[in-house]
């Protein structure tokens, strides 16, 4: 056996060597195993990437409100009905016609029930159904019987009191409507058609498209809630829908949600006119203050246009020439007036302007000055406004829908100075983009500066006599 044995020791030793080596082989690869299932875990773990999605048009939304009413009347009915009706009210005003059909149904529908049958959850839940949305949740929390001593019911001569809480629909205006709203009103004329290119454009055409372009430029630069005035018939169909009960009766709280205007812009054309590749145009415009009915702006605008290839295209690229220059500086102004263009950024001579759309033109150069204490009339009191220091101009490098960039040139001040909003844009420059030098924000120019004559005193010899 020993013989035995001894000879098979170096097989013995040899196989256990080689069960050694593999498994030390397979500890080595063994780690790889977790990470390849850990990476794919992690891939399988990550979120699909989802569609970008717009967000919806800010038109008002309807919503519930919390609140308490009380109501008395003769019969439990009766102070149910009148807690209802006043819980409306008391979230959707005193607007609301409650006379109208869709009202009718919900301020009747504890008619001929007594006060056990209204304070079962049955008739919460019947309130709820039959109003139809306006009254999306109702509970009766208190019914005081008359002749009670100490309650409210004694003094009110025999009435029950009704105490109810209930969520009630109301519609949320778009917040828009906190904007300064406007109305652009009808652009008058004289003549009845105007001579463009060789031929006769008819003026209400223009007018029309004038208005409609103005129209929408003023709803794009966000800073107004522009007001319709045109489709008040097909409104008004709408609204008779909801108050005849062919919507749901929460929509009711739409209805006399109408906002008015704070002030109406109205215009006449005095000129519009193209011949010989050069065109010009006048318009006076007003700015009326609704309320008090004063004229908050009124001015005369003015311009020439030139387009070389108006001649060849025809009247309507013409038009369209004109048109743009006049709607761009009627927007100009109204803004100006409105709502000043102010600096909103600044990052060196790069700069970010507070508007865009038709309120700045791209490749124009723009005066800015820097805004310093207001002052008042002595003898009123009233302001005067803000005093004014030329600070530099701004050349508009692009132009987006609710902003501009730019870049600050001929700088005559240290604009480390001047605070966030401190600068405002004035009119045009009469410098091109291309002409005026560089500056830095020191008030040095990129260029060596050409020599100037040296300036004579004229009243030198006299100032001895002074």
């Amino acid at each position: 056996m020993k013989r035995l044995y001894c000879m098979k020791l170096p097989e013995i030793l040899c196989a256990a060597g080689l069960i050694l080596s593999v498994a030390a082989c397979s500890n080595d690869e063994a780690p790889a195993q977790p990470e390849a299932a850990s990476a794919s875990a992690q891939v399988a773990a990550a979120p699909a990437p989802t569609a970008p999605t717009n967000a919806m048009p800010d038109a008002g939304k309807l919503t519930s409100v919390a609140t308490t009413a009380t109501g008395i009347g003769p019969s439990p009915a009766d102070a149910v009905d009148e807690a209802i009706k006043l819980a409306i009210k008391q979230v959707n005003g005193v607007t609301l016609d409650m006379s109208s059909e869709q009202f009718r149904s919900v301020l009747a529908v504890a008619l001929g029930r007594d006060s056990a049958q209204l304070q079962a959850k049955a008739f919460s839940d019947h309130v709820a159904q039959q109003s139809n949305g306006v009254v999306t949740s109702f509970k009766i929390t208190k019914m005081e019987e008359p002749f009670l001593k100490g309650s409210l019911s004694f003094i009110t001569g025999g009435q029950f009191k009704a105490t109810i809480e209930a969520n009630i629909a109301k519609f949320d205006a778009p917040a828009d409507t906190k904007k300064l709203k406007i109305v652009v009103g009808p652009i008058r004329f004289d003549a009845q058609s105007f001579k463009v290119a060789g031929a006769a454009v008819p003026s209400e055409k223009v007018a029309s498209e004038i208005r409609q372009k103005i129209l929408d430029a003023l709803t794009n630069t966000g800073r107004f809630a522009v007001l319709d005035r045109e489709l008040g018939g097909d409104i008004q169909s709408e609204l008779d829908m909801i108050s005849a009960g062919q919507a749901p009766a929460a929509e009711l709280s739409k209805m006399r949600q109408s906002v008015s205007a704070d002030l109406i812009w109205t215009a006449k054309i005095d000129a519009f006119s193209y011949q010989n590749k050069q065109g010009n145009w006048a318009l006076s415009q007003r700015i009326i203050n609704v309320a008090t009915r004063q004229v908050q702006l009124s001015s005369v605008l003015q311009g020439n246009v030139s387009n070389p290839q108006a001649d060849s295209q025809g009247a309507d690229s013409a038009v369209q020439t004109l048109e743009t220059g006049m709607v761009s500086s009627v927007v100009s102004a109204i803004l100006m007036r409105t709502f000043p263009i102010t600096v909103a950024s600044r990052d060196g001579n790069n700069v970010v302007l507070s508007q865009g759309g038709q309120s700045v033109r791209e490749g124009m150069r723009y005066q800015l000055v820097s805004m310093g204490a207001e002052i008042k009339d002595p003898q009123t009191g009233q302001s005067l406004g803000r005093t004014e220091y030329d600070c530099c101009e701004v050349v508009v490098d692009k132009v987006g829908p609710t902003m501009a960039q730019g870049r600050l040139e001929n700088i005559r001040m240290p604009l480390e100075q001047i605070q966030p909003g401190g600068l405002q844009l004035r009119n045009l420059s009469v410098a091109k983009a291309a002409d005026a030098p560089e500056k830095t924000a020191t008030g040095t120019t990129g260029k060596k500066p050409v020599a100037r004559k040296k300036e004579v005193d004229i009243f030198a010899s006299d100032k001895s006599k002074w």
